[in-house]
């Protein structure tokens, strides 16, 4: 029952705020809408032209998923102008038709502009992409200029459905969007807590149960990520009155950081018997299950989190009964001092919510820092990126069309498209081989799998339902994949073929998996021969964005323990950091999936993965709101472990960049000083011990951080020198 409960809930919580299977429904319904329509008046005007149905459908599922402007107002004018674009490439196509290489001529320079124009906004993309997609299939399905009028009419009704659903019945709720972010955030949540519980039940914890333990965290992560997202698109008073949107990342913050702690302080706290000591898992038994019925977002609050600060207090109390001395509890009594450390945040941060909820006071936001517009003074020289990229698939496109016209003469630019494609949204050798093999496998199973299942389905209502089945699964799963949603088109296009043509042959499927394969291969060899971008380059420069937004990370947190009321919205920055670390492993995968110098990759990974967790440890720091120090002394001490840090992250930049000459400070001596400068005995300094012992507690991981950053500068070739020299 269990296992049923646990997949059930993880099914539920699968698509974070609905949004893949939202798009997924639109595109599929869209392409459903188009094709009936036309089919309707083309039966109704005595007409065959099914091109037109057809090309309404591509219309009707492009007008969803290309339009991608950031407000709606300017989506809803890319839609108009998809229509536009279509119509003209049509018209230019249908009239270059008759004059031989001319048409090959124009389609090469859609491709260029498609690429091109993405440096000026994301709607020159989308219309050029438009406009290459509809001279595609009028090429493939050879269109005259004598069957443009039923085309054009294809077009708008096309155009008319995915407007009428991107904006009238599936119109852009970022209110519900959000609740259902978070809905699929408490979910995860729970199935975490469910884990933790049966962690801290287990007298031994098996292997197994940390990986599934950790799978779930990436995910609750993920969901965060999300979360967050979506909070700086809507504001949560509109949905919960009273909560902002500060009270909510630094609520959801807290509790990925609360999750992520829990694992290795219970596991190590097993491996160390304190479980023996009945009372201790207990106590921790109530808190957790109180923590997960705790309906933290909920109008009408029950007593869980009542119950959930109570046994908080019972195991604060429990603790203070233990001494650290003791040798029976000192090497496990600081894991449950950080464990109740975490929780006090989260339990703090969501009964803030629930009062906020229950009051329906509006809160007033805090300002950020204003933040000066930083130029760009590092712009590459020569020819742009997006210069590049075009230059690629131009040739990509030449040699795919002079590839495909001896392959596949009645299907040649069917390699173009797997070309084109394939360029498409990569930016280094190693990302378009990871595509290319994605695309390669994906296009081979689903011609595969749609050839037999083709061959056992009659043309009928059964196809046209498996066919828009493909559409959706395609478009569901494109997010995850790129495997997916090239086996579920090629399947499309196999009952496609089946149903326009009255059968599919071995054959036909055969030059459709030959010319993907060409395409590819070709779209790769480009990538690595013409302004090559190498995947080692790219992690490069994506570390350097992380080393100097961590910079910037580090520095907020330890200015305000020098200026008064100086405000940190550390919780985003670390939003910020996770993004940035995330798209560090995407950029390291094509490597980390090889064989060849991964090995150090990976370590190195898993030192910015340990420098992003201490990260996260600042943002859970128990001073959160007044971190002032009154004590010039410690503004002394803030700032000058501020600026050997601030140094050492410049110079980890340099490193990276290959750069000789680097040097990095350990700061050892500046801790050893900080730590033994301390007074236990003089009482007449009570108050600044106190000050003391805060300012050790909140730079500890400071230190960490710094030490994680020496080691990889150092392993870069930098020297190590003390702080005094």
């Amino acid at each position: 029952m269990f296992i049923f409960s646990y997949w059930f809930s993880r099914l539920v919580a699968a698509d974070p705020g609905r949004k893949r299977f939202k798009t997924a429904s639109k595109a599929t319904i869209s392409v459903i809408t188009a094709v009936v329509i036309i089919l309707i008046v083309l039966k109704a005007a005595g007409s065959s032209q099914i091109t037109a149905a057809i090309l309404s459908g591509v219309i009707g599922l492009m007008g969803i998923l290309v339009v991608n402007d950031e407000t709606t107002q300017a989506k809803k004018v890319t839609t108009g102008l998809v229509a536009l674009s279509s119509a003209a490439s049509l018209g230019i196509g249908s009239f270059l038709s008759r004059y031989g290489q001319a048409e090959n001529i124009f389609l090469v320079l859609l491709v260029f502009l498609s690429f091109y124009l993405q440096k000026f906004g994301i709607r020159y993309f989308s219309l050029s992409m438009v406009a290459f997609m509809s001279f595609y299939f009028a090429s493939i399905l050879h269109v005259t200029f004598s069957q443009l009028p039923w085309l054009l009419a294809g077009v708008i009704v096309g155009a008319c459905c995915a407007f009428i659903y991107n904006f009238v019945i599936f119109k852009d709720r970022p209110a519900n969007v959000l609740r259902s972010s978070m809905k699929s955030f408490h979910i995860q949540v729970n199935l975490v807590l469910d884990l933790i519980i049966e962690l801290i039940q287990k007298k031994q914890i098996e292997p197994a149960q940390i990986k599934q333990y950790n799978r779930n965290i990436k995910k609750l992560a993920e969901y965060a990520r999300v979360a967050s997202e979506e909070l700086g698109n809507t504001d949560p008073h509109d949905i919960w009155p009273g909560v902002t949107a500060e009270q909510m990342r630094l609520y959801v913050f807290d509790t990925v950081m609360l999750l992520q702690t829990y694992s290795p302080a219970i596991r190590k706290l097993s491996e160390l018997k304190a479980f023996n000591y009945f009372d201790i898992q207990q106590l921790l038994l109530k808190l957790v299950e109180s923590i997960r019925e705790a309906e933290v977002l909920n109008e009408n609050p029950t007593h869980s989190l009542t119950d959930a600060a109570q046994h908080l207090q019972e195991l604060r109390q429990k603790l203070s009964e233990l001494e650290p001395q003791d040798k029976r509890y000192k090497d496990w009594l600081y894991l449950i001092r950080r464990i109740e450390t975490i929780s006090n945040h989260v339990i703090d941060e969501a009964y803030e919510l629930q009062q906020a909820i229950v009051k329906q006071e509006k809160q007033p936001q805090k300002e950020a820092e204003e933040q000066e517009d930083e130029e760009d003074n590092d712009e590459e020289k020569g020819l742009k990126p997006s210069t590049k990229k075009s230059i690629q698939a131009v040739i990509t496109a030449v040699a795919t069309l002079i590839f495909g016209s001896f392959l596949s003469p009645s299907h040649q630019y069917w390699a173009l498209l797997a070309g084109y494609l394939v360029l498409l949204g990569t930016e280094t050798i190693g990302s378009t081989f990871v595509k290319a093999v994605q695309r390669s496998v994906g296009t081979l199973l689903g011609a595969a799998v749609g050839f037999v299942v083709a061959s056992f389905v009659s043309p009928g209502i059964l196809e046209i339902t498996l066919l828009f089945t493909c559409v959706f699964m395609a478009f569901y799963f494109f997010p995850i994949t790129y495997s997916f949603m090239s086996f579920w088109i090629t399947m499309m296009l196999a009952f496609m073929y089946d149903m326009l043509l009255g059968g599919i042959s071995e054959s036909l499927l055969l030059a459709r998996v030959l010319d993907t394969l060409v395409g590819v291969g070709i779209g790769l060899a480009v990538s690595a021969l013409v302004f090559p971008k190498k995947t080692r380059d790219k992690i490069t420069d994506t570390s350097v964005e992380y080393v100097a937004a961590l910079k910037e990370f580090v520095h907020t947190y330890l200015h305000r323990f020098t200026k008064q009321y100086a405000f940190a919205n550390l919780a985003d920055k670390g939003m910020e950091l996770e993004k940035k670390l995330k798209q560090l492993h995407v950029d390291s995968d094509p490597i980390i999936k090889g064989f060849v110098g991964r090995s150090r990759l990976q370590q190195f990974l898993t030192v910015f993965t340990a420098i992003n967790y201490y990260a996260k440890h600042l943002v859970a720091s128990s001073t959160r709101n007044e971190a002032f120090y009154k004590e010039a002394e410690f503004h002394g001490v803030v700032k000058e472990v501020e600026e050997k840090v601030a140094s050492n992250f410049t110079q980890l930049e340099k490193a990276l960049r290959g750069e000789r000459g680097t040097y990095v400070y350990t700061l050892e001596d500046v801790r050893q000083k900080i730590e033994q400068s301390l007074d236990y005995f003089d009482t007449s300094v009570q108050s600044r011990n106190l000050q003391h012992l805060q300012l050790l507690h909140n730079i500890y991981y400071v230190w960490k951080i710094n030490q994680s950053v020496v080691h990889l500068a150092k392993e870069l070739g930098a020297e190590e020198i003390s702080s005094e020299d």
